[in-house]
């Protein structure tokens, strides 16, 4: 009886310690860790360059910010802005980045399997989707918004953040479509979408972040789990 109930607990020991290492990897911000201290992106800067060579990277005081509805209605789609929020909404609704292709890999059981367009951010384990954010602005009105999710931390935690470089965007109609009921509870702009990360960066480094994060999970993983099992057999005194 007691080898069975240590057997059931290392179990569960191993259970715990993948669903922390799930956590953990798609809560550290990994991209912002390897992408380090950035420079500033000033007005002059955008003038003379093209506008996602710019967007998702930090914001210079030049920078134009969007403070209230009637500024976000006025921006144009290839305007280089950036908002200092009041606070932010989760959704949980994702799409699929642009870089993170359209089918898996073939298996020996069939051919490629075509991912969703949209998904629940709760089950994005590998970060192939952009989760879509209610913010408020200065006015405290709503818009939506994709931005890195360490950032929405951030600003759901209180702090003052300036966002980085961002563009309006085309809201994706299947998104829209899931968190419509929310959107009209906080009488949300749907007219576009705040859109500030940094495509091309992620689309280069998009290989490494994916095994840091399973490098993490497995780590973290085995770490705790052998930490937990031993304290489960030391508790219950297991011989050999």
């Amino acid at each position: 009886m007691k080898k069975l109930v240590v057997k059931t607990l290392e179990g569960a020991s191993v259970i715990v310690a993948l669903i922390v290492g799930v956590f953990l990897m798609n809560t550290i911000g990994v991209e912002s860790i390897l992408r380090g201290k950035e420079e500033p992106v000033t007005l002059a800067m955008t003038e003379d360059g093209l506008q996602e060579d710019f967007v998702g990277r930090p914001a210079g005081d030049d920078i134009p910010r969007i403070t209230d509805i009637q500024e976000w209605d006025d921006t144009w789609a290839s305007s280089c802005v950036t908002i200092e929020p009041l606070s932010v909404i989760p959704t949980g609704i994702g799409a699929r980045y642009s870089w993170v292709g359209a089918y898996t890999n073939a298996s020996r059981r069939g051919g490629a399997r075509r991912k969703a367009d949209v998904t629940r951010t709760s089950l994005d384990f590998m970060g192939e989707y952009g989760e879509y954010f209610i913010l408020q602005l200065p006015d405290q009105s709503y818009i939506l918004a994709q931005l890195p999710k360490d950032v929405a931390r951030k600003v759901k935690a209180g702090k003052e953040v300036t966002l980085p470089v961002g563009k309006k965007d085309g809201v994706h109609r299947q998104v829209l479509a899931n968190i419509q009921d929310l959107c009209d509870e906080y009488n949300v702009n749907t007219e576009g979408v705040f859109y500030c990360i940094n495509d091309q960066w992620n689309q280069s480094h998009s290989m490494m972040v994916q095994l840091i994060r399973l490098g993490i999970c497995l780590g973290t993983t085995l770490v705790l789990g052998t930490i937990l099992i031993m304290i489960v057999d030391k508790v219950l005194k297991v011989k050999d």
